[in-house]
């Protein structure tokens, strides 16, 4: 791909990135992806468990770890910034790569919250693959444990994190306390074995 392709690519995702920023404007919603450190300050937490490297579900890809890089992305990574930014000269050379045979091989590293994951380094890989339509990323990720409570949807993260044990998946996803137990029942395991 040359840079003239690679210009083009970022002209169309930055026009797409301008629509949906306008539509969650007008419908006064977040225009930017969420940002962790935002979210733990209204929740504690007391525990980061490292996982290593694994392939994220890019649709949980819903934010960065702080607000410094927020205002470049609309909440699906897609860019904000002007064609003649550093940011958008970054961003066609990782397009650039990304569609050579080289391709984007360095992985992002994220934290994971409840479910979701917050990137630390590798806006641009993120916002890049998929405007592509990457299925998966690979990513080192951190896992931020909520304090134990009683509320359902933490409840229901501490089954998910037996449920990764034996799966390793992140696409299925529940709030409520015992989906996991009921999913593996069908699936002829005990959530007692895990």
């Amino acid at each position: 791909m040359d840079v003239l392709e690679a210009r083009e690519e970022y002209s169309r995702a930055l026009k797409a990135g301008q629509k949906e920023y306008k539509e969650l404007l007008a419908g006064d919603q977040n225009p930017h992806p969420a940002v962790l450190d935002e979210l733990l300050s209204e929740n504690g937490t007391e525990t980061v468990v490292n996982i290593g490297l694994v392939d994220i579900p890019t649709e949980r890809i819903v934010g960065t770890k702080t607000a410094g890089r927020i205002t470049a992305f609309s909440p699906t990574f897609l860019p904000l910034l002007s064609e003649d930014t550093e940011f958008a000269h970054k961003w066609m050379m990782l397009c650039a790569a990304h569609l050579s045979e080289e391709g984007i091989r360095e992985p992002i590293v994220c934290f994971e919250y409840l479910g979701n994951f917050y990137v630390q380094e590798g806006n641009k890989r993120v916002s890049v693959l998929r405007y592509f339509g990457a299925a998966r990323i690979p990513g080192i990720v951190k896992r931020i444990l909520p304090q134990k409570s009683s509320e359902p949807r933490i409840r229901a993260y501490y089954e998910f994190l037996d449920f990764f044990k034996v799966s390793k998946l992140y696409t299925v996803q529940f709030r409520r306390p015992g989906d996991y137990s009921r999913l593996l029942s069908h699936l002829g395991k005990k959530a007692e074995a895990m």
